[in-house]
């Protein structure tokens, strides 16, 4: 989303954008209904602020794909090396901004990278995604599991960001 931001700012940096796992919102409103419900949201924050260890162990093999130890492993690690505050104020801060209304302003084509399982995001973000970017947009499925398929499926991820960006 970071990426989308810079786009708007500065149109003539960018010839194309690939977004992996993006949502511009992740909560559901009265008519957005492909983000989590405000209650879960809580509790995610709730449990990082109560015991982040517990959180990180938790949250690492659902976001990178459990059946990839050595990538669960990984990813734990970069989360233990951030404060937890931080993490909070982080998760906090993306969980609750809404970059819907900006999406129309994205000049530049974008490949939306989904994973097929994805327990941060449904497929329908990439189909929202897509729909709601000006431009020539496609959606791009990855048959792996995670939030993290640069983590989860190295290969696969690079083949796929290799034919995306020689296009």
């Amino acid at each position: 989303m970071i990426g989308i931001l810079a786009s708007i700012r500065h149109p003539e940096l960018f010839t194309k954008l690939v977004l992996v796992g993006a949502s511009p919102r992740f909560l559901n409103d009265s008519d957005y209904h492909v983000g989590f419900k405000r209650g879960k949201v809580e509790g995610v924050l709730s449990a990082i602020e109560a015991d982040f260890d517990a959180w990180v162990n938790g949250f690492a093999p659902l976001a990178v794909g459990a059946d990839v130890p050595d990538a669960v492993r990984e990813f734990s690690r970069t989360l233990f090396n951030m404060r937890p505050d931080i993490s909070l104020f982080v998760s906090g801060t993306y969980f609750n901004s809404d970059l819907r209304g900006i999406l129309g302003l994205v000049k530049v084509p974008s490949c939306i990278i989904q994973t097929a399982r994805d327990m941060s995001e449904l497929a329908s973000v990439a189909t929202y995604l897509k729909d709601h970017l000006c431009g020539r947009n496609t959606v791009e499925e990855l048959h792996t599991n995670g939030h993290l398929p640069h983590l989860s499926s190295p290969t696969l991820f690079t083949t796929k960001l290799h034919r995306t960006l020689s296009r």
